[in-house]
């Protein structure tokens, strides 16, 4: 009975500190993408939902006009004219999808729109807490495909903040949690 007691304990303290390292590798993550740079873009997509990635995916178009552009998972609800301008409205390179409703969903609506249009190399919207799962699942998704990220600045991953503000640290630890379950979905 010693033994199992202290097997247990040996076990619950190892987990934790595995969940532990594995925050801070997680975190590092969020911290380490970098824009991708001359690389031949033939498609963006931007994963909605945080501040600021439509606007970045729409400069990043326009900064490649021969590329394609997918927004993916604009709410259902919002008037696709508040918040994307009209001449992309119009332009046949632009998707947009109103369908998608996870992560999961945008990936698969990726995949379809890159080989409906024989795109190979695609740029990654998303804000930076968000980029390590999406690469995930779209690795795990796009076989034959390459991403890039690109990722949106938030003020959520500042040390300074990070231990001191409860809600950010919720906040990551949920992205942790989508992380950690999105090795899942292979």
């Amino acid at each position: 009975m010693i033994r199992l007691n202290k097997f247990l304990f040996v076990l619950i303290i190892l987990s934790i500190l595995s969940f532990f390292f594995g925050f801070i590798k997680f975190f590092s993550l969020i911290k380490d993408f970098k824009t991708s740079e001359n690389v031949n873009i033939q498609g963006i997509a931007v994963l909605t939902g945080g501040k600021g990635r439509i606007a970045e995916a729409i400069k990043v178009f326009r900064e490649n006009p021969l590329s394609y552009l997918l927004i993916s998972g604009v709410d259902k609800n919002i008037d696709i004219e508040e918040i994307i301008p009209n001449e992309f409205l119009i332009n046949p390179r632009v998707s947009i999808d109103k369908n998608s409703e996870t992560t999961l969903d945008n990936a698969d609506e990726i995949v379809k729109w890159s080989q409906k249009n024989s795109i190979k190399n695609i740029i990654i919207v998303t804000s930076d807490y968000h980029l390590p799962r999406s690469m995930l699942i779209l690795a795990n998704r796009g076989n034959g495909l390459t991403f890039y990220p690109h990722p949106v600045a938030s003020s959520i991953y500042l040390e300074k903040n990070l231990f001191k503000d409860t809600k950010i640290l919720k906040f990551l630890l949920e992205e942790y949690f989508k992380y950690l379950l999105s090795f899942l979905y292979n």
